[in-house]
């Protein structure tokens, strides 16, 4: 079923004539229909799952292990399950097994080095002049295009990082494409330098991460991507009602106060240079200045004319946050349904089976990026180098 809504969400042409026009040419409803199409694949996958418990190695999943993670401390509440085993992607068996591989790959090469968060950019040049081919066409009426074209950027960013050592030679590195509500997806990647290439010293990481504007007479394609792609806000004063601000203060904390230098606080967090030289911008008509310049490297934004965030990672206190960031799940859509009932008795309560399936499927939220994203089968998290896991009997 995958592989025929794949088939099917592909632009073809015969003859110069557009094949199968309807389903390309439907606009946002379809849209609709990719998430549709992605739940019955999903459905169908979950229904094998449900009906062929004794094939997926059950036993080995079940037990006081189990027990004791789900927070299951009374001997009444073990029994009879419904399990999702973890070669379901996004499960929360998944989901730990990516996080303790993380940790995995910390131990063996150390804490990471750079934090770097890539979003896709509906306004891609190669986005553009493919939606040229049918007029009218607008980047939300095809997600699909956007899924691959962001696929494309991220294997490159990812050769960038790696095989080109953009940063320095690299000993491993990891990513997680997640996708927001509102439609776009984004990767977060953590990289794992090697000692000869790690950056400890506030003037080099100054020389890779700036949080300024650049100057518009002496770099003018720099200055129009930082105004376009990593300028926070305006928020704060200037716009309350922006959707970072929570109970009148800015959630990510701008805007930054002024610094002549970069330095590394006592706790381990880097505070980058802004310096107060007089360089502002405009943006949704107000004026902002270097306290609302998103970290980045000037050269990667340039080259992939997307939002590309670089934080200088805490080595200490972050690791474990980082790893928990990055499989923490699908976002969920929180909803709330009563219903009155007739009185249950408690005593038979705990012998209602545990449904892991519809414990992954509560409160599920699909984009119709993510929904192409799947079906086109590209990774979801990648790591590099592998890690091998042991059955532990």
């Amino acid at each position: 079923m995958r592989e025929y809504y794949s088939y099917r969400f592909q632009e073809r042409r015969k003859n110069g004539k557009l094949i199968d026009g309807i389903c390309i040419l439907c606009g946002r409803l379809r849209q609709q229909y990719m998430c549709d199409a992605f739940t019955s694949v999903e459905e169908t996958r979950l229904d094998y799952v449900r009906h062929n418990q004794k094939t997926i190695r059950k036993y080995s999943l079940r037990g006081l292990t189990d027990a004791v993670a789900a927070g299951e401390v009374t001997p009444a509440s073990l029994g009879q399950r419904i399990v999702l085993p973890p070669s379901y992607p996004n499960c929360f068996r998944k989901l730990f097994q990516l996080y303790q591989d993380g940790l995995a790959i910390c131990r063996w090469a150390g804490p990471p080095d750079l934090f770097i968060t890539f979003t896709c950019n509906p306004k891609w040049e190669e986005v553009s002049e493919f939606l040229k081919a049918i007029p009218g066409q607008r980047p939300e009426d095809r997600p699909d295009i956007l899924a691959r074209v962001f696929k494309i950027k991220l294997d490159e960013l990812i050769v960038d990082l790696t095989k080109r050592a953009f940063f320095g030679e690299t000993l491993a590195v990891i990513y997680t494409v997640e996708f927001q509500k509102r439609g776009l997806s984004h990767a977060h990647n953590c990289l794992f330098l090697r000692p000869e290439s790690k950056q400890t010293d506030p003037s080099e990481i100054d020389k890779i991460i700036s949080a300024e504007l650049p100057d518009k007479t002496e770099d003018p394609t720099g200055y129009e991507a930082v105004v376009q792609f990593m300028l926070h806000g305006p928020c704060g004063e200037a716009r309350s009602s922006s959707p970072c601000m929570v109970d009148d203060k800015c959630s990510k904390y701008y805007p930054r106060d002024f610094c002549s230098h970069t330095s590394v606080s006592d706790d381990g967090y880097p505070v980058y240079r802004r310096r107060k030289d007089g360089k502002e911008a405009e943006k949704n008509d107000h004026t902002l200045d270097n306290r609302f310049v998103v970290p980045h490297n000037i050269d990667l934004l340039v080259k992939y004319q997307a939002h590309l965030n670089v934080e200088w990672c805490n080595k200490h206190r972050s690791v474990k946050y980082l790893f928990k960031y990055m499989s923490k799940g699908p976002d969920m859509a929180h909803a709330s349904l009563h219903e009155v009932r007739p009185h249950i008795n408690e005593g038979n309560m705990n012998e209602q089976p545990v449904d892991e399936i519809e414990t992954y499927l509560k409160c599920r939220y699909v984009s119709a990026s993510e929904a192409c994203w799947r079906i086109f089968a590209f990774e979801i998290q990648f790591k590099q180098p592998p890690v091998q896991r042991r059955l532990i009997t």
